[in-house]
């Protein structure tokens, strides 16, 4: 029996896919598994992919071939999954910072940036910081916090360009599904029916 209490998959035939964008510790990861559960849809997260092909670490992929080198590979990864209907993919920190990303996914699918506040990103982060390269080493949480206010000025204004804003810290995820689908109606739709 149906629950009408649960959200359902958007009637329509090609729902493009949705990228979730913003910082390190956003909870883009966490918001891809969400939405894939109350839409039956795909979900990808684009770093874990990286790494199952590569066979190692987003840390040891950086170390060992260089930002740039890892950077060209994503853009490339992106562009083959970012193709798919039905699918939410939790893009990296800073996917859309690089190769045109930005545009090319609001050319493909319906962008959502999670601009979470830098005092929470610092709680998140600090205590899993040696799984994250690009913070591995810092030693004192007034680093990380002034690294991250800088990094976040670097990267607004590609964040900034995303379809949808979510602005909350602890994230409605039907609010989310509402924009998301309405975007979809409104903009999207004639598109891809």
């Amino acid at each position: 029996m149906n629950d009408p209490s649960k959200h359902t998959k958007p009637k329509f035939s090609d729902f493009p896919p949705v990228f979730l964008v913003g910082m390190m510790g956003s909870g883009k990861s966490y918001c891809c598994k969400q939405l894939v559960k109350h839409l039956n849809f795909n979900g990808i997260d684009l770093d874990a992919l990286i790494e199952e092909r590569h066979h190692q670490s987003i840390a040891n992929i950086f170390e060992q071939s260089g930002e740039a080198y890892f950077r060209k590979e994503e853009a490339a990864v992106l562009r083959e999954i970012g193709i798919q209907k039905h699918t939410i993919i939790a893009t990296g920190g800073g996917t859309p910072c690089f190769h045109q990303n930005m545009q090319w996914m609001n050319e493909h699918g319906i962008t959502v940036w999670l601009n979470t506040p830098v005092n929470v990103l610092v709680q998140r982060l600090w205590h899993e910081k040696k799984h994250r390269p690009l913070i591995a080493h810092f030693e004192n949480v007034n680093d990380l916090e002034v690294f991250l206010n800088k990094k976040l000025e670097e990267r607004n204004e590609f964040y900034a360009l995303a379809h949808i804003h979510m602005n909350e810290v602890n994230l409605n995820i039907h609010s989310l599904l509402n924009e998301i689908e309405q975007l979809f109606k409104n903009n999207f739709q004639h598109n891809y029916l």
